[in-house]
């Protein structure tokens, strides 16, 4: 395990110990970033961002005009065809929803609201926790996915991914009653 991934797993596990056994997430200061009046934030860490989505791609058809014999105007003909139809599958191919926008971010972590800064972007990025429907970690693959009720899919991933999963699962869960809790997770205690 590359030294990075290892500190952040072991950061995961002493959090979700602390957190195991009734411990709170601590305050952290947020230099540079203004949050709300009487928020809180728990964690200020790198990660890399994507969304799922899909999109519109346009493509230009080729289409010339040949003079001459007959077999060159028929050669002209099927290579504008077969240009035009390989274009046509090259923009179905890329109009897919997958996973777009790679970037690496700044994730503050809040009792609100995740803030992102995506440096391809250059902008900030805030995601409500209320608006998540879908929060999937997959630790074998350092990463965390969540759905939003009105938005795109999104990716973090990294080494610290399982640190800021327990992060916001505890976050997540409070006021929560037993059965719309997230399951805890699944770290070695």
């Amino acid at each position: 395990m590359h030294a990075l991934h290892q500190q952040g797993w072991e950061a995961a596990c002493s959090l979700h110990r602390h957190l195991s056994s009734g411990g709170e997430l601590a305050a952290i200061p947020t230099p540079g970033v203004l949050l709300e009046v009487g928020e809180i934030a728990y964690g200020d860490v790198s990660a890399d961002y994507s969304r799922f989505y899909g999109t519109n791609v346009t493509y230009n058809q080729r289409s010339g005009f040949y003079f001459g014999s007959p077999m060159f105007v028929a050669a002209g003909l099927v290579g504008d065809a077969l240009a035009n139809n390989s274009a046509r599958n090259r923009a179905q191919a890329m109009a897919q929803a997958q996973w777009r926008d790679f970037s690496p971010c700044r994730a503050i972590l809040t009792d609100r609201r995740m803030l992102l800064h995506v440096a391809a972007e250059n902008r900030w990025v805030t995601v409500r926790h209320h608006e998540i429907i879908s929060f999937l970690p997959v630790l074998e693959q350092w990463a965390l996915f969540t759905d939003y009720q009105q938005w795109e899919p999104m990716r973090l991933a990294g080494p610290t991914v399982p640190w800021l999963t327990a992060a916001t699962i505890s976050v997540l869960n409070r006021g929560r009653s037993e059965y719309q809790q997230l399951p805890p997770l699944p770290l070695p205690d």
